[in-house]
């Protein structure tokens, strides 16, 4: 029950959002991911729309960098990826090479904003002519800036993807962190990306722990 519950010295639960239900949201998510170790850190609704949307033609970048790297870049013809932490990075390039996979352009970027993100930009030139992506996923450090930056450079039809999106953008959810559905977005940046989107179709999921949304931009 102490795994489930963490307490304090004194007895009291530390945390206010281990309900009966967070509690069942987050034992479904850990079978699901022991029974699909090499599946990415989104919602399980969000990775089965990916497996029949991703096509082997598609230019990806990520913001963030992990086992979606691996799965994502089996799926598509190149991915670009860039990556703050050092050590991670590290290990992450190991697991790229390990299983053979060459269509990486793995980026090790700093964690300033204009630093995090100018080296995509010319990662992504080299590999799309018109300097747009089919795919953008906003995760990482830097999201808002992230999410700005997906908004100038995704493909018209294409689709930017926003994990812990509960954290940056009001929406009913019963996952913890998130911000109030009646709410305003987390700062100036996120502001703007939701008046962008207003009018785009777009798919919400969660698992009840994290939120992905998904925005498909217009043709």
């Amino acid at each position: 029950c102490t795994a489930l519950f963490p307490m304090s010295e004194t007895g009291l639960m530390l945390k206010s959002h281990w309900t009966p239900r967070y509690v069942v949201n987050r034992l479904m998510l850990s079978r699901y991911q022991r029974a699909h170790p090499e599946a990415p850190w989104l919602t399980r609704t969000m990775i089965d729309f990916l497996s029949g949307y991703l096509r082997s033609t598609d230019v990806l970048v990520e913001f963030g960098s992990g086992r979606s790297t691996m799965w994502f870049a089996r799926r598509t013809a190149h991915v670009i990826s860039a990556e703050h932490n050092e050590q991670w990075h590290a290990h992450v390039t190991k697991e790229l090479a390990a299983k053979g996979l060459k269509n990486v352009t793995y980026l090790r970027v700093e964690r300033t904003p204009e630093s995090y993100i100018a080296p995509v930009d010319a990662a992504l030139a080299a590999h799309s002519p018109d300097g747009k992506a089919d795919v953008i996923l906003v995760d990482g450090i830097n999201r808002d800036h992230a999410a700005m930056w997906a908004l100038a450079h995704i493909r018209p039809g294409g689709l930017i993807l926003v994990d812990n999106v509960n954290r940056h953008l009001p929406h009913p959810t019963h996952a913890p962190a998130s911000l109030r559905a009646d709410g305003p977005p987390d700062g100036p940046l996120w502001q703007k990306f939701s008046d962008a989107t207003a009018s785009w179709r777009r798919t919400w999921t969660s698992d009840g722990v994290t939120d992905t949304a998904g925005f498909f931009a217009p043709h």
